[in-house]
């Protein structure tokens, strides 16, 4: 890799540590349906837009109820646990780093415009993101794992993606921003899903972080300073 023409930065699990938080939430949703979600199909709601996730629930619950009256239920349960969503360590500091060295920055997430209100209102740092590609963008006919979120952020930002790094915690995620020919900064600890990714793509455009500082030390590192 070398230093980018901008950075994209996924927000829950990135940013903020809601991951536990929606996971919570979709649990407890399942569970008004007698259904107990697996930590595995947890796991792949992780990334996802919520109507995605929608879907997916709904199959696995076995259940013709409308998706709207599951979504209902979800919302319910989720907005009060954002309001709790705290950022990761790091997190800020990277974000300044980045406007300060006037390196072009984009937020890519499948939160929608309302998610993003209840995140940003207890962590109103996430306004300093100008560029902001949220899930019910309506330019974005597919969420994550497409890559038609990172593929519109690569767009108005008007830069390449081969030069371009994707900060990414999830499965879905990390192949969205891979599938837009992006390098991938894979923030987590699952080794499961490294080795996964690392098996479908090209192992020189991933690279495994365990903390955001480790972002700043690398650009410092490219930069020469």
């Amino acid at each position: 890799m070398e230093f980018p023409e901008a950075v994209l930065f996924d927000l829950d699990g990135v940013l903020l540590d809601t991951e536990p938080l929606l996971a919570n939430a979709w649990f407890e949703t399942a569970k008004e349906y007698n259904h107990y979600l697996s930590k595995d199909k947890l796991l792949e709601l992780k990334g996802r837009r919520r109507r995605d996730c929608a879907k997916k629930v709904l199959r696995w619950i076995s259940k013709e109820n409308p998706i709207e009256e599951l979504l209902i239920t979800q919302k319910l349960k989720v907005d009060k646990l954002l309001t709790q969503a705290k950022p990761f360590k790091g997190a800020i500091e990277l974000l300044e780093f980045c406007i300060h060295t006037k390196l072009p920055i984009a937020l890519v997430t499948s939160s929608s415009s309302e998610s993003f209100k209840i995140k940003s209102s207890v962590n109103p740092w996430l306004n300093l993101f100008e560029t902001k590609v949220l899930g019910d963008d309506k330019f974005i006919s597919n969420g994550k794992p497409s890559p038609d979120p990172y593929l519109r952020a690569l767009k108005i930002l008007g830069v390449d993606p081969n030069k371009t790094w994707v900060i990414e915690d999830s499965y879905a995620g990390s192949v969205s921003g891979l599938k837009a020919a992006c390098n991938l900064m894979f923030f987590s600890k699952d080794i499961e899903i490294l080795n996964r990714l690392i098996n479908e793509f090209n192992q020189d455009k991933i690279q495994k972080i365990n903390e955001l500082s480790e972002i700043i030390y690398y650009l410092k590192l490219f930069k020469g300073f």
